[in-house]
């Protein structure tokens, strides 16, 4: 269950631009629709009118409807409400409040343990003129890390990739190794300030530290269960 407002943002983003059908369940009707747009600044999730004007009647009455979607293989379920008629660029839509929370339900393919205070966990990225900058890692799985960069300057596009980061595993091991961005997800959507949880995928790892990884990933996890 998601309840970040930046979370939440994304992963509705991601469901419009996939353009995914969703499926609006209210007083034993269901209608079809897609997410047309998230507007941040005014708390709203636009969604495309239905073509049936009765149903889109029904809806508007009853004002509350769940939203279920599968995505990729995700099942993803929110509440709607405050639902109104709008229009956005000259087409009719629905307008409601963005959700307080979603259900995203995916089955992780890599078990991800996070850094515990004990362990300093970094990655040295490069940026422009061979210009290395340090970032902590919050998280880490043999698929992937998690950078948090408080101060913005990652290129966060998914897709961009950072070839030649050092990624050093506290006092035990240290390599180097290529990353993809796969999201981004600011911590405060409202203050930028904050700093952003920055997930990143492993390209090409080698099998000696695919396998220093998982030695580390052990050693956390054994650490956890002691202090639990």
């Amino acid at each position: 269950m998601l309840y970040g407002r930046g979370e939440i943002m994304q992963k509705l983003r991601q469901l419009g631009k996939r353009n995914s059908l969703i499926s609006l369940h209210f007083n034993n009707d269901t209608m079809l629709s897609t997410v047309v747009d998230v507007l941040a600044d005014k708390n709203l999730l636009v969604l495309d009118y239905g073509g049936n004007e009765e149903l889109n009647q029904k809806l508007l009455k009853h004002n509350r409807a769940i939203v279920k979607t599968d995505y990729d293989g995700i099942t993803a379920q929110f509440t709607i409400t405050d639902i109104r008629k709008a229009r956005l660029q000259g087409k009719p839509s629905f307008a409601c409040t963005l959700p307080d929370s979603v259900l995203w339900v995916q089955r992780r393919e890599f078990y991800r343990v996070r850094i515990p205070l004990s362990e300093k966990v970094t990655c040295e990225l490069i940026h422009g003129d061979n210009n290395r900058t340090e970032y902590p890692v919050l998280d880490i799985s043999t698929g992937g890390i998690a950078l948090f960069d408080i101060n913005g300057e990652l290129e966060l596009e998914p897709g961009n990739v950072f070839h030649n980061c050092k990624l050093t595993l506290g006092e035990h091991d240290t390599a180097f190794i290529n990353l993809e961005i796969r999201n981004h997800i600011l911590k405060n959507p409202n203050d930028a300030s904050e700093g952003t949880r920055c997930g990143c995928a492993f390209l090409n790892l080698t099998g000696d530290f695919e396998a220093a990884v998982q030695k580390f990933i052990n050693l956390v996890d054994m650490q956890q269960k002691r202090v639990d």
